[in-house]
């Protein structure tokens, strides 16, 4: 404990001693923080240049390098990115198509099945008429036959 307090009262001295002293301190701490800095600048720049090179061989391009035009490489991620707006846009329109085609045969086949309800009804009710109409001896003439027909969903017999 004897040592450390001896050399904390050396540092002092030297701090408290001279400016230049100080100021060599001050210019050797903000001389780190630069290099320290440097060192993490470089770094993201090799990242960054790490991602671009990646990306422009991704897109089908080359990267030139760091400092060198890029168009070659920005003008074929332009490129790609113009092929996916065009394909989603025509990809868009056709399914907006199916699905207004689909909408449409609904909404007919909506409307048959109202009407074929209706003649299955209307078919049904002459049925009954014709059963209600059939003679006590149990034998049915041909308006039988057609009230059957309707309701088995035949057309009638051409006359």
């Amino acid at each position: 404990m004897g040592k450390l307090t001896a050399i904390l009262k050396t540092a002092w001295g030297l701090l408290t001693g001279s400016r230049e002293t100080v100021l060599l301190i001050a210019i050797a701490g903000a001389a780190a923080a630069l290099y320290a800095w440097g060192a993490t600048a470089r770094k993201d720049r090799d990242q960054l240049q790490a991602w671009a090179k990646k990306a422009c061989l991704s897109a089908g391009a080359t990267f030139p390098g760091a400092g060198k035009k890029v168009d070659p490489c920005v003008q074929r991620i332009a490129d790609l990115v113009a092929f996916e707006r065009q394909t989603q846009a025509a990809t868009n329109t056709i399914l907006a198509g199916a699905v207004e085609r689909q909408a449409t045969k609904s909404t007919a086949d909506t409307a048959l099945s109202r009407t074929q309800a209706a003649r299955r009804t209307d078919a049904a009710a002459q049925m009954e008429k014709a059963d209600a109409q059939i003679a006590p001896d149990d034998r049915v003439g041909p308006d039988w036959f057609d009230s059957l027909n309707r309701v088995a969903g035949l057309r009638p017999p051409g006359r």
